[in-house]
């Protein structure tokens, strides 16, 4: 495992942005450029089936820069214990190293003196490939660096299911791609997550020329 601040494949910052827990009105918010939580992008329907479709789509260049963004979203509550996860990920447009993939058991802790997001990541690209790691207080974790899969289906467009399910007696995540169990992994850093909040995350690189072109992902959490 290497510690590193993580680049979408080339040339992207994946940093952290420290936030205020609200009971902590004392605490001062930090704000770090190129990552932000941006609920707003994410646009959520409900299909016949009961699925969650998510929609993000954006080509406004306040989520441009040439360092590349972070673009995240959560629901639920910190203490929510985390057992299972399926989604469905689709990128129509935008660049195809560039990541997208689901947050899970986020949440605040203290890192430095000071409340931080942090979180456990899974993402994909266009290309074929994936990585998992965790983001805490500005710095990125990886459990691996991006790993080739012939699992993963390449190309715009193109869909893939990614599965993380939890094992609270072995305190082991798996990973799941189209059906096939890829890599199991563990949190064993402090704070080891295993509870938290979902969403997703986003990531636009200098490689997407907004406001020329978008950036379009289509999630579909599965019931």
């Amino acid at each position: 495992m290497k510690i590193s601040f993580c680049l979408s494949l080339v040339l992207f910052t994946f940093a952290l942005t420290a936030c205020l827990v609200a009971d902590k009105e004392e605490e001062t918010k930090e704000e770090i450029p190129g990552f932000s939580r941006v609920d707003g992008l994410f646009v959520q329907e409900i299909d016949e089936e009961g699925n969650t479709l998510t929609v993000f789509k954006t080509n406004n260049k306040q989520y441009w820069s040439h360092e590349g963004m972070t673009l995240w979203t959560v629901w639920g509550q910190a203490e929510d214990d985390f057992k299972e996860r399926t989604v469905e990920i689709a990128k129509a447009y935008g660049y195809s190293g560039a990541g997208c993939g689901i947050v899970f058991s986020q949440g605040e802790y203290e890192i430095d003196e000071k409340i931080a997001s942090v979180m456990l990541v899974a993402m994909i690209n266009n290309e074929g490939k994936y990585i998992l790691g965790k983001a805490y207080g500005g710095i990125f974790v990886d459990f691996g660096w991006w790993k080739m899969t012939p699992y993963l289906n390449k190309g715009t467009g193109v869909f893939n299911e990614i599965k993380i399910s939890y094992d609270e007696s072995e305190r082991e995540y798996s990973f799941f791609i189209n059906g096939y169990e890829i890599e199991r992994f563990k949190d064993e850093e402090e704070p080891a997550l295993h509870k938290g909040r979902n969403g997703y995350i986003v990531v636009t690189t200098p490689y997407d020329n907004f406001p020329s072109s978008a950036v379009d992902v289509l999630f579909k959490e599965k019931m």
